[in-house]
């Protein structure tokens, strides 16, 4: 069988992901599997070179803060090429991210299976999106982790998961695709004290001065998640208690740096050592020189590192989760801890005990994770993927459901999928029990179901106001359920049944933006905004009349002229002219309505505005200026107004030397 692998992170990265993915890899080529290898490119410094050729390395981006993982592309076309070259009856991708997504779209162009491998509780890592410890932008992150799970979780031919823990938390997600609990195999005969290096223990021995101590390594990627910062803060209670006790911390990661600072904050540098990352082969040495293994991380999936450690024969200390439980034997082939006081204690109770008990069960309890045991479940696995892929469901329920929609059963094995289609989906596929459909036919009715759920999701929509084809179209799609080719047919149905009509929809715009006085640009703008096609506008301005827009305006001058208590002609006409405008109407219409509408104001009415103006203008300024200075500047400011310069002369003419004289 060839089997094509994708994997964000690969040898030499040292994370449980590429340790899990080079384990199968190796197991799968054993029992004589072709297998290809779809991951990001090395670390522009590193000096690994892969021995295999079947290894496709894409461009990637480095993550600093997720050490050990790279971003790449979503696809590419020599990648592709060479993935079509390979053949792979099955894909199996281990990331959500970059390569598993090129890994889900060579699945969809090949039309091959693909199972999916969920190492990691994301939700668990969000505060690597959300920093700060921001809790709304943390919950935000938090709920697009559980829709990318739930996508890739849904679409994949099979979901696999490292424990119990982690497929119950994707049920809770909604996921009802079959999910398979495996936990990672390890080669454990790599870790095993018959395979141990002497020479390569007694380097790192001497270089760490560890000789004649009690050893208590962590192994693993130095970031906050892990906890290692309890870890050196007991090590100061530790330190005075027992100073032949020490700390061994081996891996990399975000919080290197800042974990060194601590260890130099607390003058712990004689009993902290770090050693930065090592090579696959060296790890098993590094645990052989080891009396216990300690983590307190937050959260597990499976723990690969403890397994690693008990598969050396070196007892450990883990934070209880219940990804564990399966794993640590609490007494048995180690402890769980609560808190940083608690593990004092233990590990101070252990640097005085007798291991050897304890060493012996870990090494016969890591058995059960062996890589053979791996091999053979992962290939039930694929064995179903294929299975599926050529599926045919078999009807086995129809029962009649609210608006006139059926709730249609269909199971294969023991998979099940109930979809909710109308009843003239069922009457045109012809569904009835016992029937059996392919791959492609349940496909095409889920996107029925799709379809029947958008169109009472738009009638629900409609009968609080009218839509146009656009906002239609992008309130179902803001929805985030329906993809494009759904949308376009639920739109055609709601065209179809003149739910959803653009011209009467502009007709009735018209009319009621009309009826409040505005006018045919404003509106036309309006429209376009909404979505409205200018095809459409065009093709109802052709039925709509010039001569009612003008009766409008005409209707719009009359009202504004009679509500006129203030004006003048000049600054009336000017002001009506601005509402038309601003009312949406056009220039034509405008200078049309305010020539053929007579202005004309009394001379008696205009002389009481007049005198009624400059007796207020006298009055606010008479004492901030001289005499002759005010006039002028009154009539500036009358004529100014709107008022004609002959009227403004005769009245101060006639008022002037009265108002001097009460002044």
């Amino acid at each position: 069988m060839n089997i094509a692998l994708f994997t964000d992170t690969y040898l030499p990265d040292i994370n449980g992901v590429a340790t899990s993915t080079s384990i199968l890899k190796n197991e799968l080529v054993k029992h004589g599997h072709q297998v290809l290898v779809v991951t990001t490119v090395l670390p522009h410094d590193s000096l690994y070179t892969d021995e295999d050729q079947y290894i496709l390395r894409l461009p990637g981006l480095d993550l600093k803060k997720l050490y050990g993982y790279r971003a790449s592309n979503i696809y590419s076309i020599k990648g592709m090429r060479e993935v079509r070259d390979f053949n792979p009856d099955i894909i199996h991708i281990q990331t959500e991210f970059g390569v598993g997504i090129f890994g889900k779209i060579a699945g969809e162009i090949l039309d091959i299976p693909v199972c999916y491998t969920y190492h990691t509780m994301w939700a668990d890592y969000s505060h690597y999106i959300a920093p700060g410890n921001i809790k709304a932008v943390d919950q935000v992150a938090k709920k697009i982790i559980e829709k990318i799970s739930k996508i890739y979780g849904e679409t994949c031919s099979e979901l696999i998961v490292p424990s119990q823990k982690t497929a119950d938390a994707l049920r809770e997600y909604g996921i009802l695709n079959s999910i398979n609990v495996i936990g990672t195999g390890l080669q454990l005969e790599h870790f095993s004290k018959s395979n141990s290096q002497p020479k390569l223990m007694n380097e790192i021995l001497e270089k760490y001065h560890l000789r004649d101590k009690f050893v208590v390594t962590f192994l693993g990627r130095i970031a906050p998640e892990k906890s290692i910062d309890l870890l050196i803060e007991a090590m100061v209670d530790i330190s005075k208690c027992n100073p032949n006790i020490c700390l061994m911390i081996v891996g990399e990661g975000p919080q290197f740096e800042e974990l060194k600072e601590l260890v130099l904050q607390y003058h712990l540098e004689d009993y902290v050592f770090f050693t930065g990352a090592k090579k696959k082969e060296e790890v098993p040495s590094y645990y052989h020189i080891s009396d216990i293994f300690v983590s307190a991380s937050i959260t597990e999936t499976q723990g690969l590192t403890f397994i690693e450690a008990m598969a050396s024969g070196v007892p450990v200390l883990a934070r209880y989760d219940k990804n564990l439980e399966g794993v640590i034997l609490d007494g048995r082939n180690g402890y769980f801890f609560d808190d940083k006081d608690d593990l004092v204690n233990k590990i101070l109770e252990l640097s005085s005990q007798d291991l050897s008990l304890l060493a012996n069960n870990a090494v016969e309890d890591a058995m059960q994770y062996s890589s053979e045991n791996f091999y053979k479940k992962i290939m039930v696995v694929y064995q179903k993927a294929l299975s599926k892929h050529h599926y045919c469901y078999k009807v086995v329920s129809i029962v009649p459901d609210k608006n006139k929609s059926y709730q249609v059963s269909f199971q294969f094995d023991n998979h099940h999928v109930i979809l909710t289609l109308s009843s003239q989906v069922v009457e045109r596929y012809g569904l009835s029990i016992g029937q059996v459909v392919d791959r492609e036919e349940l496909d095409a009715l889920k996107d029925h179901e799709q379809v029947n759920r958008a169109y009472h999701l738009a009638l629900k929509y409609l009968t609080y106001k009218d839509y146009t084809y656009a906002k239609m179209q992008k309130k179902l799609s803001d929805k985030g359920d329906f993809d494009e080719i759904q949308i376009d047919m639920i739109m055609d149905i709601l065209v179809q049944k003149n739910l959803i009509d653009d011209y009467e929809y502009t007709k009735n715009y018209f009319n009621r933006s009309t009826k409040l006085g505005i006018g045919i640009n404003k509106i036309i703008f309006n429209l376009k905004r909404e979505g409205i096609s200018p095809f459409v506008i065009d093709e109802f301005l052709e039925t709509y009349s010039q001569d009612f827009e003008y009766d409008k305006a005409i209707d719009l001058v009359k009202k504004l002229f009679s509500e006129n208590t203030t004006k003048p002609q000049y600054a009336l006409i000017q002001n009506i002219k601005n509402k038309l405008f601003n009312k949406g109407f056009s220039q034509d219409i405008v200078e049309r309505a305010i020539s053929d509408f007579d202005f004309t104001i009394p001379k008696e009415h205009t002389k009481m505005l007049l005198t009624k103006e400059y007796l207020r203008v006298y009055n606010r300024y008479k004492n901030r200026y001289d005499s002759h200075i005010l006039k002028s500047k009154i009539i500036t400011f009358l004529v100014q107004k709107g008022y004609e310069y002959d009227d403004v002369i005769e009245i101060i003419n006639e008022l002037w030397e009265e108002s001097n004289d009460k002044n």
